[in-house]
Order: structure tokens, then sequence, then C-alpha cells
């Protein structure tokens, strides 16, 4: 009989006895605490995640069109640069500026020499979300010779497009300014 009360107080291994008399069997709090701990830490792990995943090959290319269309300044409207510009419409009152320049005219694309994906502490370093990247690049004249070699800039992925990073443009847009006898900033740098 006391196997029997042991058993139906559930102290019988764990167990209890359901209303037909069957024993069955409790899970252990210790267990359900652990699955629901793993679950909710890979979930947070998944959700934390902060750097989307890219193929960096198509990443490249799709950087090197962004800064060819951005320095053809012959070709393409306003709108059209400000698309591959990080932040592109806050830099509409300069770019409009600087394409109305003389100087503009001189522009005709940019050739990208090199790519490198920075890690997240180079990118916070630079001021720049991310992931980002390292552009060498030259802007090339009429010609298709660089009229001005080795510049470095950079690149950002926004929304899923890689972007010319505001802070490259801005810096270039700052020489322009200062070429025209400008002072202050360029608006929206």
């Amino acid at each position: 009989m006391e196997g029997e009360t042991q058993m139906m107080l559930g102290r019988n291994g764990g167990g209890t006895v359901d209303e037909g008399g069957h024993r069955t069997r409790r899970r252990a709090p210790g267990a359900v605490v652990l699955t629901v701990m793993v679950a909710l830490a890979l979930t947070a792990a998944a959700c934390g995640s902060s750097t989307p995943t890219f193929d960096k090959a198509q990443a490249k290319t799709d950087i090197s069109s962004a800064y060819d269309s951005l320095f053809h300044f012959k070709t393409g409207t306003l709108a059209s640069k400000e698309a591959v510009i990080q932040n592109g419409p806050s830099l509409a009152g300069a770019m409009g500026q600087a394409l109305a320049s003389s100087e503009a005219s001189a522009s005709d694309g940019a050739t990208v020499d090199s790519v490198d994906f920075l890690s997240t502490a180079a990118c916070s370093k630079q001021s720049l979300p991310n992931p980002c990247a390292k552009v060498k690049y030259d802007i090339l004249g009429t010609g298709g010779t660089a009229i001005l070699p080795g510049n470095t800039g950079y690149a950002v992925l926004s929304n899923g497009k890689w972007l010319v990073a505001k802070t490259t443009i801005c810096t270039l847009l700052g020489l322009f300014y200062t070429a025209e006898g400008k002072q202050g900033s360029p608006p929206g740098c």
C-alpha cells in the first residue's frame, strides 16, 4: 500500500497517476527551463546578427558601378547621382551646384582599383554603418585617363544596395567648394 500511495502522490520516480490509474511521467522542471533557454538563445543569436550577408564578388561589381555612375558627370540626372550615394537626397543642393560647374564636364566616370571590406570596428571608426568597404579609385577624364588618380573613399550597404558613402562625396564636394572660392561646408555635408 505504501508503494501505491507513493505512486499516487507522484513520489515514485517522478511519476504521477492519471484519472484512469495509469502511471504518467512529469517533465523535470530543469529540462523545461533548459529547453526554453536554448530556444531563446538561438532566437536572440539569429536576431542579434547585425551584419547582413552579401556576395563579395557581386558587391565589388556593384560598388564599381555606383562609383562609375556617380562620376559620369556629363550623363545622368541629379536624381540618378543621388540614387548611388548614401543619403543622396540630403546632398541635392551641393550636387546640383557641382554638376552645373564647368569642372563637371571634365569628369567621365571612375575606375575602382580595389575594394576592401572592413570589420565592424573599422566601419565604426570611420563613422560608417556596417557593412562597409574601403575603395581605391581614380576619377577619369573624357579621354579615359585618370584626372584625379589614387583617391580613397568608402561604400556602404544600405537596404540591400551598395552606395558611395556620403563621407566620400562630401570630401570631394569640399574640394569643389574650395576651388570655387566658397566658404563653409557644402549643403548636406
